[in-house]
């Protein structure tokens, strides 16, 4: 139905560039047309030629010569004609194929949307149904019991509320990533040691509780850009380098300069990422744990994602790089100014 709809939408569009391209094209040939028919007769019939003629006082030549000038500013017409028609029909078939990819590469965006768009709702709605039908099915089995005890209920509400933190979590989650999308972030200068520091402080209870070492290669650098945004990108990649990696384990924090930019490497000594799976990882609601086989973990999937908009928003990237079970990099690369 989707693709359907834009093929629909591609072919109206061609036929709309082609009917501009011939439009201009005939146009433009009906004009040539007219000026090489004025100046093919005024070329063939010579003045001179006329004079010659009525010295000789030769009519029957004089006639001769007229019709062999009007057949030859016929067939030169025709030839102009045949040329013309000729360019003509290769601009159509040329002109068609060229509206056509036009077509489709001014489309292709709005359909990449709208297919995100999709799946993003589809994906959502399943994100929320699952732990929403989790906890209506823990509550109706809390209710038919008979023997519930005060206790019991006290651990089914204590549940309900872990779901509904997970909940508050990823709908936050969604409206960070359509802020994102939808609006401008406000820059300011900033001290990017600052901001990393602030990022390794709000990861600093799981850091503490899997016993592991945070290697910092930092100085004091002054930055124009959003401070919480960045922030929360360098805290997700953070916390998901704690996440990923063993207890006990180094992680690495470097920044360099390159041109205008700072780079920001978060490195960390876990499972790694299936090469085929590197691009995965930024896109809404990919789990980590399809990546890193290895380590189960919570979450919704959508931490790298926002991480990955934030920093387009900012005007810079991230990246990736990754070798399984020796760890993985990511770069954060932002502008200077």
């Amino acid at each position: 139905m989707r693709q359907s709809m834009f093929q629909r939408a591609s072919l109206r569009l061609t036929g709309l560039y082609l009917l501009i391209i011939m439009s201009i094209s005939l146009i433009f040939s009906l004009g040539l047309y007219q000026l090489a028919s004025r100046e093919i007769e005024q070329g063939i019939r010579r003045p001179n030629s006329f004079a010659q003629i009525i010295r000789l006082n030769n009519l029957e030549g004089l006639q001769d010569f007229l019709t062999g000038q009007d057949k030859a500013i016929k067939d030169a017409k025709r030839d102009i004609r045949i040329s013309l028609g000729f360019i003509n029909l290769f601009i159509f078939v040329s002109g068609g194929l060229l509206s056509y990819y036009l077509a489709r590469r001014s489309l292709r965006p709005i359909e990449e949307a709208h297919e995100s768009q999709s799946r993003f709702t589809s994906d959502a709605s399943h994100e929320l149904r699952t732990p929403i039908a989790a906890m209506r099915l823990e509550n109706e089995i809390s209710l038919t019991d008979s023997k519930l005890t005060l206790k019991d209920a006290k651990k089914q509400l204590e549940s309900n509320i872990e779901e509904l933190d997970k909940l508050t979590s990823l709908t936050e989650g969604l409206l960070k990533l359509s802020r994102l999308e939808n609006e401008d972030l406000v820059k300011a200068k900033a001290d990017l040691r600052e901001i990393i520091e602030n990022a390794i402080a709000r990861n600093k209870k799981d850091i503490s509780r899997k016993k592991q070492t945070v290697i910092r290669k930092l100085k004091s650098q002054e930055i124009h850009t959003n401070e919480e945004a960045l922030t929360n990108v360098i805290a997700t990649l953070v916390n998901n380098a704690s996440k990923y990696s063993p207890t006990g384990s180094e992680i690495s924090i470097k920044v360099s300069l390159s041109k205008s930019s700072y780079l920001v490497d978060v490195k960390d000594r876990g499972v790694g990422i299936n090469p085929l799976d590197e691009d995965k990882i930024f896109d809404r609601f990919y789990r980590a744990d399809q990546s890193r086989t290895k380590n189960k973990v919570g979450g919704y999937g959508i931490g790298l994602s926002i991480a990955k908009k934030s920093i387009e928003a900012l005007s810079g990237k991230i990246t990736v790089k990754s070798t399984v079970d020796k760890g993985s990099t990511f770069t954060v690369c932002v502008p200077k100014y």
